[in-house]
């Protein structure tokens, strides 16, 4: 049970940490209230929808050949990083292009390489990972 309640809270922790991305974002920007305001909703809207991972334990098992709190961690972190580099761009989702996606995920990859301190095939396997997302990016644009 304690288990499920630490992966209970980092998951709220990282819906959190998406929140108070998009609301930087919202200070930041140049844009008035209510333009603001409607950025943001879309934003964390999209966001959310991007943080949910259904088979979260499959992909890890991909990237790191087990799945253990360490390895899940890195992971969730890095798609949460990699959130976090796309809010920056201050656009909406429908109006990233792949290289600025692939951008990200570099920026993503460089974060997790100093502070996990991986081997390079796995962190390699997880930049695959993660520029393979840019195909479920692409398809919510449509």
């Amino acid at each position: 049970m304690e288990e499920n309640q630490k992966k209970s809270k980092f998951g709220l922790g990282l819906i959190i940490g998406s929140i108070v991305g998009a609301i930087t974002a919202f200070f930041f920007s140049p844009k008035s209230g209510p333009e603001n305001r409607k950025m943001v909703a879309k934003k964390i809207k999209e966001l959310e929808k991007l943080l949910k991972e259904k088979e979260v334990d499959k992909k890890v098992k991909e990237i790191f050949n087990e799945v253990t709190e360490e390895s899940k961690k890195i992971y969730l972190q890095a798609k949460q990083w990699l959130i976090e580099e796309l809010a920056a761009l201050k656009k909406a989702i429908d109006e990233i292009d792949k290289e600025e996606y692939l951008k990200a995920v570099n920026t993503t990859v460089k974060k997790v390489e100093k502070e996990f301190k991986k081997d390079s095939k796995k962190v390699e396997k997880l930049k695959k990972q993660l520029e393979g997302e840019w195909k479920k990016i692409k398809n919510q644009k449509e």
